[in-house]
């Protein structure tokens, strides 16, 4: 079983009463390659991204986490919903 790491990244950085927002992801380094995982190290979506000689696991982790958060891609409960134009 390989170790689950924890990365917690600011998004949004608090300005006056908006106290700022952070983004947690997990990961697992597998076969020198990083895994994004759930907290108990199931894979997301199973891709595998190579790590080159001297790079950093935490560091594109990271990476990888606010490119997933960018994408699109549902986040949770508390983001704001996508309506489709009105069409009359």
């Amino acid at each position: 079983m390989t170790d689950v790491h924890a990365v917690k990244l600011q998004v949004r950085p608090p300005k006056g009463m908006f106290p700022g927002e952070i983004v947690e992801g997990w990961y697992c380094v597998v076969d020198n390659a990083v895994v994004l995982s759930d907290a108990v190290g199931k894979p997301i979506n199973g891709e595998k991204h190579h790590l080159a000689p001297g790079q950093d696991a935490h560091l594109l982790a990271c990476r990888l986490i606010r490119a997933r958060r960018n994408s699109g891609a549902p986040r949770g409960f508390n983001d704001r919903i996508q309506y489709p134009p009105l069409k009359y």
